[in-house]
């Protein structure tokens, strides 16, 4: 006995029946479809409806209708489309049989070849660095002899310590002089101060006693004689006076000096 499946119908056709023996004409009175208009699979594999030597009689058979297609073309849209698709060649994301990813082996190979080479920059480096080194240190391959330039070069050398040696000597001997200049103006201000009051003083002395000495005899008691006595009484006066007021000046000079 043969079952017919249709969506959620199943149609049984008995064993000698005429729809057993026409599957075709029985699913085209059961559901009303001509045998181009679907398709029957058995176990998940297209069969023919017809062909009884490949139908298994207790396996049901399922009816699917079939698609009504467009004007075609689409394959060859697809292959167009495929050629210019390009092929990724990134495998960065895929996995070792150990399980890393092989982004992150290629990193570490990246990092092992950088520190490598920085390694051996240093070394080019460190290696360049003793050669200029070692070329400084050594002797010039060049040599120059000249025995003439040799001995203006020690003279110009002790020409110059001697005139640094001049010129100290001739600022010192004009610092000396100076000192004295000023020691000499210093002592002969002093000594020309020194005798002026020495002056001041010794006229000072010599004109006080003389005024003394006249004005004495008028203290003395004297008999008037007449005349002539009058006259030189008055002289007498007249000279003191004078003599008292040149004494005058002579203290305002010493005053003002």
């Amino acid at each position: 006995m043969y079952s017919i499946a249709y969506g959620c119908e199943l149609l049984q056709l008995p064993v000698g029946s005429e729809g057993e023996c026409n599957i075709p004409l029985a699913i085209e009175r059961w559901t009303g479809l001509l045998p181009s208009e679907y398709y029957c699979t058995q176990n998940g594999r297209r069969v023919l409806a017809a062909d009884h030597g490949n139908l298994v009689p207790d396996v049901p058979l399922r009816v699917c209708e079939r698609l009504p297609g467009g004007k075609g073309g689409f394959g060859s849209m697809l292959r167009a489309i495929g050629a210019q698709i390009e092929k990724t060649t990134n495998r960065e994301a895929c996995r070792d049989l150990s399980g890393r990813r092989l982004r992150d082996i290629n990193e570490e190979k990246r990092l092992k070849a950088y520190l490598e080479k920085q390694q051996e920059a240093e070394d080019n480096e460190r290696a360049k660095a003793e050669r200029k080194i070692a070329k400084l240190l050594s002797k010039p391959k060049h040599e120059f002899h000249d025995k003439e330039y040799e001995h203006a070069r020690s003279e110009l050398v002790v020409a110059a310590d001697e005139a640094i040696e001049e010129g100290l000597q001739k600022a010192i001997v004009l610092e000396m002089e100076q000192a004295v200049k000023d020691a000499v103006t210093a002592e002969v201000a002093v000594t020309t101060k020194t005798a002026a009051d020495t002056q001041a003083k010794d006229s000072r002395k010599r004109k006080l006693p003389d005024a003394k000495s006249k004005k004495a005899p008028a203290k003395k008691g004297a008999l008037w004689l007449g005349v002539g006595d009058l006259s030189s009484s008055s002289e007498t006066d007249d000279d003191s006076t004078d003599e008292s007021s040149d004494g005058a000046v002579a203290k305002g000079k010493l005053a003002a000096v």
